[in-house]
């Protein structure tokens, strides 16, 4: 279960996506955040402190693997190091492996259980503690 101090950015240019995972997380206890394009969660980034990002890797504009290279290159450590979990229906190992080599912390694909959401959420919130 979350602390209360726990908030996590969802990042998805899908209206259903984002609000589906807003109340996946709502309901296990997490402070949610929501960026509706690329430039839109990069901002929310910058000015929130964040635990967790689950962002969608195919966006129009900014791509979630751009903004995960973006991410991973700030001068912020707080920015740099949050974990970061991909959530796409691109399922191929070489989809995962290279959203991992750019410095993803871990993968979900879609369709996804809501449990697979939370457990995903409180295992990667764990280990960043």
């Amino acid at each position: 279960m979350a602390s209360a101090q726990s908030t996590v950015l969802v990042i998805d240019d899908n209206e259903d996506i984002r609000n589906l995972v807003s109340l996946v997380l709502e309901k296990e206890g997490y402070r949610v955040l929501i960026g509706i394009d690329g430039s839109d969660g990069l901002e929310k980034l910058g000015l929130n402190k964040v635990d967790l990002v689950f962002l969608d890797v195919m966006m129009p504009g900014i791509s979630g693997l751009e903004l995960l290279k973006t991410i991973r290159a700030n001068k912020s450590k707080e920015i740099n190091s949050v974990p970061i979990c991909m959530i796409t229906a691109k399922s191929s190992v070489e989809d995962i492996d290279a959203a991992l080599e750019l410095g993803a912390t871990s993968y979900i694909v879609k369709p996804f259980r809501p449990t697979a959401l939370t457990d995903k959420a409180n295992s990667l919130l764990v280990a960043n503690v």
